[in-house]
C-alpha cells in the first residue's frame, strides 16, 4: 500500500503521470499511464495498491520504482480504475 504525496504530468507524454509515493519506510517515484483518466491533483493523498518489489525501469528518461495497479473499467466508463483499499491502511502495508 502506498500514499500519493505528489502527482504531475510528464512533459511530452500524453499518457504518463509521475507519482511520488510514501511506502511507510521510504518514498519512491513511480510512473503510470493513467493521465487520460485522472487529473494529477485529484490523486494527492489517495491510498493506492503498488507493486514495490520490481526492478527499476526507465521510461521516457525517468526511472519508475514500482507499478501502480489498476483495473480495466471498460469503454465509456473512464478507461481504468486505480485500485485502493476499502478501509484505511497505513503506507507500507503489505497486500495479501
Amino acid at each position: 500500500m502506498a500514499e500519493v504525496l505528489a502527482a504531475e504530468r510528464v512533459a511530452g507524454a500524453d499518457k504518463l503521470l509521475q507519482f511520488r509515493v510514501n511506502l511507510g519506510t521510504e518514498e519512491r517515484t513511480v510512473l503510470a499511464g493513467v493521465a487520460p483518466y485522472y487529473e494529477p491533483q485529484t490523486l494527492v493523498g489517495r491510498k493506492i495498491v503498488l507493486i514495490a518489489n520490481l526492478a527499476p525501469r526507465k521510461i521516457r528518461g525517468l526511472v519508475s520504482h514500482g507499478m501502480i495497479l489498476a483495473a480495466d473499467a471498460g469503454e465509456g466508463s473512464g478507461g481504468v480504475a486505480l485500485l485502493s483499499p476499502d478501509k484505511d491502511a497505513a503506507p507500507g502495508s503489505r497486500v495479501r
